[in-house]
């Protein structure tokens, strides 16, 4: 009864052993999972949310513009049917310019978001793989330990089962009948010695077996937690993968569409300088071209900031032109020389005496874009002079934006406020930094240098950091 019980119970406990399926979770994974991340992601949500509010607004932006431009080719379809030769057509086409110069700045900023989105997807995928390569050791040197206990286990169990089997043949033999038909005492005790070694034998090989048993599905829950977390990263991983070529592709996607729309705008701007060119030599209304390069005519009014703002001196942004002067051009003046908190400075005269047309006002062309002066067309060689009595403060030949330019300084208005006139595009300038002018004295000779249509005077008057209406403060 002892040994069926004994087989039952090796039965029960093999059944369970063959049985057992690799279902456990990984519960220290779990735990990593869910300790304290609650705040991080929330966090790291809300991040995703501000990226992805940001996409949206640049994708609605960019549908806007792009039905922006459909209307301009539609009106510029329109004018070109009649006459390209017009204003009308001219400002049209920079209106589709200033539409793609937008589009363009959206794009860019499209470009912006893929390249640091590719680059987060980049790095977080080294850092998955490097995990799941990292997993998939852990789970090969677990499997060796297993298949390692597996073997002990079977070998450990065909002893056992082949004692079981010989119990099993003795049939109701026990070890009462084994030890009463000894016939003496000493091959009582001899029997009882061999029995009571046999028995020991068999409850260490059975404890041997539960012991290895427990081993094994230590090490398959060990196994299948590694297993789980690697098919996690693997589906992680192949869902970044998935988003970076997508990302990849939008990616080049924009490039190519703004390498495609730069080429198109520069096409337009040609056009539109080359009809602005003839428009303004046919009526004589000369001004500037509005298709510059903005980066250049930032840079011209960046280096005239500074020197308003005294971070850098007069010698820095001037070009000497009267004689071999080698002395640092220092601007000194008498309190005569300019207004001190006077409004009587702002009583200035035109400057070039007799042209008092204006091809270009304040504060805008007539395409709307900004200009920041006057313009005054005149023949090259006119004889431009300060609109009013100060020191010249700066000298500049360019071959771009403002020409040959000068900068005078008149004092301060009533208010304090420092006032500055700027004269632009001339042939040649006959003053020098540091020099004291008159009211109407010549400074220099009209013409059509930097960016310009033709010869013409673009004037300027700036208020301490500020730009105002020219036209309010002349008079003949």
């Amino acid at each position: 009864m002892k040994q069926k019980n004994l087989i039952r119970f090796l039965s029960m406990l093999l059944a369970v052993l063959f049985a057992f399926a690799p279902m456990a979770k990984g519960s220290y994974i779990f735990a990593e999972d869910s300790s304290g991340s609650t705040e991080s992601e929330s966090a790291t949500l809300t991040e995703e949310q501000k990226k992805e509010e940001a996409k949206k607004k640049l994708e609605e932006q960019k549908a806007l513009l792009d039905a922006d431009l459909k209307k301009s080719e539609e009106k510029l379809a329109l004018l070109s049917s009649q006459s390209k030769n017009t204003e009308e057509y001219i400002n049209a086409l920079d209106e589709k310019i200033g539409v793609m110069n937008e589009q363009l700045t959206v794009l860019d900023e499209q470009v912006l978001g893929c390249e640091e989105d590719i680059d987060v997807l980049q790095k977080e995928i080294e850092v998955n793989q490097t995990d799941a390569d990292t997993l998939q050791q852990e789970v090969d040197k677990v499997q060796v330990k297993l298949d390692d206990l597996n073997k002990k286990f079977m070998a450990k169990h065909e002893a056992y089962c082949m004692r079981m089997r010989a119990i099993y043949i003795s049939g109701s033999y026990n070890i009462i009948s084994a030890l009463l038909s000894c016939g003496d005492i000493s091959s009582f005790l001899t029997r009882y010695e061999m029995i009571k070694a046999v028995s020991k034998s068999d409850a260490q090989l059975l404890s041997e077996i539960e012991a290895e048993t427990d081993k094994i599905l230590l090490q398959e829950a060990d196994l299948n937690d590694k297993k789980t977390a690697l098919d996690n990263i693997q589906m992680t991983l192949l869902a970044q993968q998935n988003e970076l070529k997508y990302k990849q592709d939008s990616l080049t996607a924009a490039q190519e569409e703004i390498a495609s729309k730069k080429v198109t705008l520069s096409q337009d701007r040609a056009e539109s300088d080359q009809l602005f060119a003839q428009l303004t030599a046919a009526n004589g209304m000369y001004t500037e071209y509005r298709n510059e390069d903005k980066s250049l005519s930032e840079a011209a009014e960046k280096e005239i900031q500074n020197l308003l703002n005294g971070i850098i001196s007069a010698d820095e942004v001037s070009d000497f032109t009267t004689g071999d002067r080698s002395d640092t051009p220092t601007v000194v003046y008498r309190d005569t020389d300019v207004y001190n908190k006077s409004d009587g400075v702002y009583n200035m005269t035109y400057p070039v005496p007799g042209h008092y047309t204006v091809s270009a006002g304040f504060p805008n062309y007539s395409n709307g874009s900004y200009h920041g002066g006057i313009d005054f067309p005149c023949a090259t060689g006119s004889s431009v002079v300060a609109a009013q009595k100060g020191v010249v403060i700066g000298v500049k030949r360019l071959d771009y934006s403002y020409g040959y330019y000068v900068l005078i300084y008149h004092g301060t208005d009533s208010k304090g406020r420092k006032v500055v006139t700027l004269y632009a595009h001339n042939s040649s300038i006959i003053v020098s930094p540091g020099d004291t002018v008159y009211k109407g004295q010549q400074i220099a000779k009209s013409g059509s240098t930097g960016n310009s249509t033709g010869p013409h005077c673009h004037f300027e008057i700036r208020v301490n950091d500020s730009r105002i209406n020219p036209k309010n403060y002349l008079s003949k």
